[in-house]
């Protein structure tokens, strides 16, 4: 997908989470199609559909997505997206190409909470070390139709 002449891709984290949340919105909606939307997962889901396909790709290299040293010195190529005060949606860029990948976004069971153990920080940190999301430019992505 191209939005803004950026080519937008999704590492398996997030397109596995994206998915998943697609489907309990769905499932919502079959339970209460008139208020589903006031749901946690329909608002979120339309806060990170709208970041990753609206937003980001209007400028990915705002300084309000830089993240200093909170991932670490070396991970300072990692940016990320605030929404509803504790998620955080992570992604990079490659100015050049114009490309974007998203690599994961925080959920309830690891929402930004200083000092926790499971602080979407935290987390997404263990994880770019474990190497899944892998620390290269070259990573698997999955295209969200």
């Amino acid at each position: 997908m191209v939005v803004n002449g950026w080519t937008l891709f999704t590492h398996p984290l997030f397109a596995e989470q994206y998915l998943t949340l697609q489907h309990k919105v769905a499932m919502l909606k079959a339970k209460d199609p008139q208020g589903y939307t006031r749901k946690n997962d329909s608002k979120r889901l339309a806060a990170i559909h709208k970041l990753a396909f609206e937003i980001i790709p209007q400028d990915p290299t705002l300084a309000d997505y830089r993240q200093g040293k909170t991932l670490g010195d070396n991970n300072k190529h990692w940016f990320r997206a605030k929404f509803f005060q504790q998620y955080r949606l992570f992604f990079r860029y490659h100015l050049e190409s114009k490309i974007i990948v998203y690599a994961w976004v925080n959920d309830e069971e690891n929402k930004r909470a200083f000092a926790s153990k499971t602080d979407a920080y935290k987390v997404f940190a263990k994880m770019l070390k474990s190497g899944n999301p892998p620390d290269a430019h070259c990573v698997r992505i999955v295209v969200i139709p």
